[in-house]
């Protein structure tokens, strides 16, 4: 006789009765049991490991016991998996069809206890979809009562459950102040009004020993009892459980529960947070993802990922918000995050984009890496074709950087400290057809990262690209504008100029004699071909400049013509 090892599965949707020492799992558990029992005759015996899922609903199949479930199932441990009803396993015919398929590829049967059928054969399959379509509406029809009931108590002002806001206790299924927190949550919304600003509140709570609310949950841990975050506290001040209302799809309802901040002061919290920026974005996300996400390693060869920071600017009596995008490194634990690297998001393709164009006009380049690779049967001639007719395709693109990265060519990027190493694959070329073999080639592609001032975005060129710097160009347009001024009349004095400049006295003096750069140090100012040590704090800090042309390039680093 073939031993045949059986698996228990059970499930209940609810916590309600799981903390009884017999409760519905251990019921199904005993049907299922003796079940397997009375097959004893054909060889199956009970496994010891227990599957079982309390509190998961059906509808779904992220379920511990069900996952172990499965990878047991995969890993061939098991024979034939019991279970009470078919609706324990699963709710969902999308989820069913996945598991018969597991089971299928694991040769692993499964029986109902209470339901019996043979899956084998074409009726006793009908029969299960049938059972498995009933549980599936019952599960729908469930949701859409829940739903509509839940809506209906909010509309009436109950509280519906949920974590218990701070300032309540939870009496009878209904919000009761809780005096010794509700003085707290008063005293957060008097300082936020004398403070003006979450960061302060924060900081000022925080010296002031205000904590969070304590909580146990019904396994008896313990969390709370901490300092405040920001987003809480953003959340306790737009919270209207305080003034008594209850908010549901968006609308406010009045509550059932003692109010503890009275309208007025909820008026000025909201005003001000409205005036601070703190206004709650309706406006739907947009997708954070760039051409490199996925591809892009920093130097500890952790993946980059993409995301931004927004700043709103006064611009001709409006409001406009401009956002920075940029790669930084996804981190897996504290220690990581001490040493996460960004990079601008825009200025990292356009380099990565432009070391492409240049090694695919390099014939010789693209002839070497095919010559190299062993076992490839394409061409040079075809490789150097659809390099050609990419890059002509991108130079007449208008579409944004993300349609000029074909999928697939880029295999790797490694962001070291002053380059880039760039691993692409020839055969993801447009026009050669062959996305699905690799010919890998590898090139590096030098760049300098810059950041003048610690507001300043960080800027990545190219090695020796020119880099126009806008302080310099203004401040020796500055002194040209000033030396014209005082050798036409128009202003009288230096003085003059500045106290109509509004700078401090000596500031015009010692930008002034930039008037008489060599003509050939200015252009390259305004080309952005100067040293990359000079700036505009480094010129302004000149403590002579002198008149001659030669001394002149000796002091500030450019070369003789």
């Amino acid at each position: 006789m073939i031993r045949k090892r059986c698996a228990i599965y059970t499930r209940k949707s609810t916590q309600e009765g799981l903390e009884q020492d017999f409760n519905s799992l251990d019921a199904q558990h005993e049907a299922c049991a003796a079940y397997i029992l009375s097959q004893k005759h054909e060889g199956w015996t009970e496994l010891s490991n227990r599957y079982d899922d309390g509190g998961f609903s059906g509808g779904s199949m992220d379920r511990p016991g069900l996952t172990q479930l499965l990878e047991d199932v995969r890993g061939g441990r098991i024979d034939i998996i019991v279970v009470y009803k078919v609706d324990r396993l699963t709710r969902s015919l999308a989820d069913f069809a996945k598991m018969v398929d597991v089971f299928e590829r694991a040769g692993v049967s499964f029986v109902s206890v209470t339901q019996a059928f043979n899956t084998t054969s074409s009726m006793g399959r009908l029969t299960l979809n049938v059972l498995l379509s009933f549980a599936q509406f019952e599960r729908e029809v469930t949701a859409e009562r829940i739903r509509d009931k839940v809506a209906a108590s909010k509309r009436k002002g109950m509280w519906m459950g949920g974590s218990v806001p701070m300032g309540y206790d939870v009496v009878e299924k209904a919000l009761e102040v809780n005096e010794t927190e509700a003085c707290a949550i008063r005293m957060i919304f008097a300082e936020y009004l004398t403070t003006g600003s979450v960061r302060q509140l924060s900081a000022r709570l925080n010296d002031m020993g205000v904590v969070s609310k304590r909580r146990t949950d019904r396994h008896g841990r313990g969390s709370g009892g901490e300092a405040f975050s920001r987003g809480a506290l953003y959340h306790i001040l737009r919270n209207p459980i305080y003034i008594g209302k209850t908010r549901h799809k968006g609308e406010l309802y009045d509550g059932l529960h003692e109010a503890i901040i009275d309208e007025e002061t909820w008026q000025r919290v909201q005003a001000l947070l409205a005036d601070h920026g703190g206004k709650q974005i309706n406006a739907p996300r947009r997708c954070a993802k760039r051409p490199l996400d996925g591809l892009l390693f920093d130097s500890m060869g952790r993946a980059m990922r993409t995301t931004y920071a927004s700043k709103s600017a006064q611009r001709e009596g409006t409001t406009q918000t401009k956002r920075y995008w940029y790669y930084t490194s996804k981190t897996s634990c504290i220690e990581d995050r001490n040493c996460i690297e960004r990079l601008p998001a825009k200025e990292i393709e356009d380099l990565a984009l432009s070391s492409l164009k240049t090694r695919f006009c390099d014939k010789s380049w693209l002839a070497d890496q095919v010559g190299q690779a062993k076992e490839c049967d394409t061409s040079i001639a075809d490789v150097v074709r659809a390099a050609d007719a990419w890059s002509a395709e991108i130079a007449a693109n208008t579409h944004g950087i993300e349609a000029q990265f074909p999928r697939g060519l880029i295999d790797r990027i490694d962001a070291q400290k002053d380059q880039l190493h760039i691993s692409v694959n020839l055969h993801a070329l447009p026009g050669l057809g062959r996305s699905l073999e690799t010919l890998v080639a590898s090139f590096e592609a030098p760049f300098q990262k810059r950041q003048s001032g610690r507001a300043k975005p960080i800027i990545i060129v190219p090695e020796g690209a020119p880099q126009p710097d806008p302080n310099l160009i203004a401040l020796v347009a500055d002194a040209r504008r000033w030396a014209d001024e005082l050798l036409a009349g128009k202003s009288s004095s230096i003085q003059q100029i500045t106290e109509r400049e509004g700078l401090r006295s000596g500031s015009v003096s010692r930008i002034l004699p930039l008037a008489w750069l060599a003509p050939d140090i200015s252009s390259a100012i305004l080309e952005g071909r100067q040293p990359p040590h000079l700036n505009a704090t480094a010129l302004r800090n000149l403590l002579e400049l002198p008149l001659d042309w030669n001394e002149q390039r000796q002091i500030l680093g450019f070369p003789h013509p």
